[in-house]
Formats: C-alpha cells, sequence, structure tokens
C-alpha cells in the first residue's frame, strides 16, 4: 500500500476515498501528510463535507484507519478499516489534485478492502 503522493510505504496513516463511487484511490503516508496539511487534519472539527481548504465540496475523504484490538490475554490488532463520516476530512477534486499526483493513480477495481 503506496503513498498516493510520493509512491512511498504509506502504512496504516490515511486512507484516500471517492465518496462518489466509494473506490479507494490510495493512502497517504504521515510525512506527506505533514507536509501538506501540518497537524491540521488531527485537528479538524468540521460536521459538513466541504473541503478543509476551500468552501467547495469535498468529494474525496481523507479517512484515518482504525485498528480493532482483540483481548484473548494478549492484545493484538485484529483488524484495520475505516469510516468516513461527517467529522472525515474531505478535499474538493481540485485540491485533491493539488495535493497529490493524482494523475499516477493506478486504477483499482471498485470497493472497499478489510486489512
Amino acid at each position: 500500500m503506496n503513498c498516493i503522493r510520493c509512491n512511498g510505504e504509506a502504512g496504516y496513516n490515511r486512507v484516500v476515498v471517492d465518496t462518489v463511487s466509494g473506490r479507494e484511490l490510495g493512502h497517504f503516508c504521515r510525512n506527506c501528510e505533514f507536509e501538506e496539511f501540518g497537524r491540521a487534519l488531527e485537528r479538524l472539527n468540521t460536521r459538513d463535507r466541504s473541503c478543509v481548504m476551500c468552501n467547495r465540496d469535498g468529494h474525496v475523504a481523507v479517512a484515518p484507519w482504525t485498528p480493532t484490538l482483540a483481548d484473548d490475554g494478549r492484545q493484538f490488532v485484529s483488524e484495520v478499516d475505516y469510516d468516513v463520516t461527517d467529522r472525515t476530512p474531505f478535499l474538493c477534486d481540485e485540491h485533491f489534485h493539488a495535493v497529490t499526483d493524482a494523475d499516477d493513480v493506478e486504477d483499482e477495481p471498485p470497493g472497499r478492502v478489510r486489512r
């Protein structure tokens, strides 16, 4: 799972989702997130789906991965998933293309991927 911006290893930081189709477009690594947004996405407190950089409608969600812990005497991460809600940061198409190299995103089949 590579970063949509730098093509390096993204890890389980943030997933980039087209909210119209529900398709995962890629992932953001921690370094690219900080370079583009600083700590703003962590502190964002919004309840609408507008772009975090302007007032246009946000169609691309930048959702954090959330681990689920299993506890059978020893805690471990059993699953990692994400939810796109009204509190998720969104980007409009213009700002999505400005902060990513979106033309290099390879086509993936539609649908969510559970990891």
